[in-house]
């Protein structure tokens, strides 16, 4: 008996867990190749996904998708896909019809450049 109350709390903390963690938006700094940088904001119980670029300091934010740890968004031209387990992005170049990948790290909302 003392196993399965064990376990059922430990299932019931990690899932509590997780549901706390997705509440609070999650930022990142993804770099390309040739040190091209993009900071993204994505908030999942709002179902948003911004888009900082600190060398011009352009900023967007839209609708995106968040399923099976990653977060999407398409921007007609542009597409993007984070995986937040690998810290991993794709960046699809639609009109040019380019992917190339990137690596991403977490950073604090200050450090993201985005204005709140």
């Amino acid at each position: 008996m003392k196993i399965i109350a064990g376990t059922a709390l430990t299932t019931l903390a990690v899932l509590f867990s997780g549901a706390i963690a997705f509440a609070a938006p999650t930022y990142l700094s993804c770099e390309f190749a040739g040190s091209q940088v993009f900071n993204f904001a994505l908030d999942e119980s709002k179902g948003t996904f911004g888009v900082y670029v600190p060398a011009s300091g352009s900023e967007r934010s839209a609708e995106g998708t968040f399923a099976n740890g990653k977060a999407s968004l398409n921007e007609g031209s542009v597409a993007w896909e984070i995986d937040l387990a690998k810290n991993t992005i794709i960046r699809d170049k639609r009109m040019v019809g380019e992917k190339d990948n990137g690596t991403c790290k977490s950073i604090t909302a200050a450090e993201s450049g985005f204005e709140e």
